[in-house]
């Protein structure tokens, strides 16, 4: 009878739902990302970066006090690209968890690791003025 009950108990407890990453559209990264300045975090290095993604392509970013310019763009299949003077563009989806967004790559394996995790997201140019 202690079995049967215990077996029963276990089967009204469920674990907490983990919302799954989902990988969002060339047109949701363009609305979270046009006109903005965004607050990233570098998961790998703990460096903090903030840019403006100007409507024409261009982009600002300033970290570690430093202020450097480059391009940026979406891909049809909804990645991210930027490339800064002299370095290679790189193009990267961006995901959502809950309402966390990251940018990720592919591991030798195809798994996603999760690079970058964008914190704050402000409308018009911070830089603007300064």
């Amino acid at each position: 009878m202690a079995t049967i009950l215990l077996f029963a108990l276990n089967g009204c407890q469920t674990a907490p739902r983990r919302s799954e990453a989902q990988t969002l559209t060339a047109a949701e990264v363009k609305r979270l990302f046009i006109g903005d300045t965004v607050e990233s975090y570098n998961l790998n290095n703990g460096m903090t970066s903030f840019t403006y993604y100007h409507p024409n392509g261009t982009l600002d970013q300033e970290r570690l006090w430093l202020r450097r310019s480059g391009n940026w763009s979406v891909s049809e299949d909804g990645k991210i690209c930027l490339a800064f003077a002299k370095a290679r563009q790189r193009c990267r989806h961006i995901v959502r968890s809950g309402d966390k967004y990251y940018k990720v790559r592919v591991d030798e394996q195809g798994n996603e690791q999760r690079i970058i995790r964008y914190r704050h997201f402000a409308e018009g140019n911070a830089f603007a003025g300064r």
